[in-house]
């Protein structure tokens, strides 16, 4: 995933002003006919990402089996329910919450399993991505949720805005129309259009790469700096020569952090202010990957490198 911009433009701005207050936004992620179009801001504060079974506790046969999901575009996690069948919803719960970082499993209310992000807006997203454990708490493989942005607000004298979509691809769809916060009413929906990445080269060839740390208590590490350097490979994608240095990004409140990179280019991974530097190919196909990843790792087998001294010229 990437951050996909829109760009909007207001027309009389003045004339609109007099009705509506806000910009709402829409995302279709499957195109025409657009039926899979679901609103992606809201009023007054963002939401999170929210998932919640269709079948209600005790769950039988679900000892041994596994859950497996992504919490905001990190990477596949698992928990496996070991208690005795059948399993009562309140130590599912208790699994998952002990299993699992970055969402929080309670009940819906109605014996039903429910998992929210821990986050908030179109950065927040819950995705079921496999285990036995799926079917036996009423999931499917694929269910996915993002959360909402607190709706763009609409500014005397300004008729140009640009909203971000946190978890978008280059491939979504998006559309927008006014609406008065207070009374309700709306405008017609514009045109759907596709966002950008803000990139010269074609979002296509671009992929996320992400990081997860965390310290030796296994509290998230919080503002670490992380550098991708460019180590000057000659590589070209798009036809753009890549002569770019670096780009240095932090992790967040969650010990997470991402960047977008150039599908097939090799980089640097420095995480600033310790020995570790890797040097990496980025994979050619996906939309995310896992900048720690061993197995894309282009030097040593993990990557903590070691300056290649001469040694001293021996005299006797």
């Amino acid at each position: 995933m990437a951050v996909i911009k829109i760009k909007i433009f207001v027309p009389e701005l003045t004339n609109v002003m007099s009705l509506f207050d806000q910009i709402e936004v829409q995302k279709s992620e499957a195109g025409t006919p657009y039926t899979d179009a679901v609103t992606i801001t809201t009023n007054p504060v963002p939401t999170s990402a929210v998932l919640i079974g269709t079948l209600e506790g005790p769950f039988s046969g679900l000892q041994g089996q596994e859950l497996r999901l992504k919490v905001d575009q990190g990477p596949e996690q698992s928990v496996v329910f070991t208690a005795a069948d059948p399993i009562s919803l309140s130590n599912v719960i208790a699994g998952f919450n002990t299993g699992i970082t970055g969402a929080t499993a309670s009940d819906d209310g109605t014996g039903k399993l429910k998992i929210v992000s821990d986050t908030t807006g179109t950065s927040s997203v819950l995705e079921m991505t496999g285990g036995t454990a799926l079917a036996t708490l009423g999931f499917t493989i694929g269910d996915k949720d993002n959360g909402e942005d607190l709706r763009v607000a609409l500014l005397v004298g300004v008729t140009n805005y640009e909203y971000d979509d946190q978890s978008g691809l280059a491939t979504n769809y998006y559309r927008t129309r006014f609406i008065n916060s207070v009374s309700g009413q709306v405008s017609s929906w514009s045109d759907w259009i596709m966002g950008n990445t803000g990139a010269a080269i074609n979002a296509t060839l671009l992929i996320v790469g992400t990081i997860k740390l965390a310290g030796v208590d296994g509290t998230a590490v919080v503002g670490q700096s992380v550098t991708i350097v460019n180590p000057q490979t000659g590589f070209v994608a798009d036809g753009f020569f890549m002569s770019g240095k670096r780009l240095t990004f932090e992790t967040d409140s969650t010990g997470q952090g991402q960047t977008t990179l150039v599908k097939g280019s090799t980089v640097d991974v420095v995480i600033n202010g310790t020995s570790v530097i890797r040097r990496i190919l980025v994979p050619s196909v996906g939309t995310e990957f896992n900048l720690l990843d061993p197995t894309i790792q282009t030097d040593d087998e993990f990557g903590i490198q070691t300056p290649d001294l001469p040694a001293a010229v021996r005299r006797s």
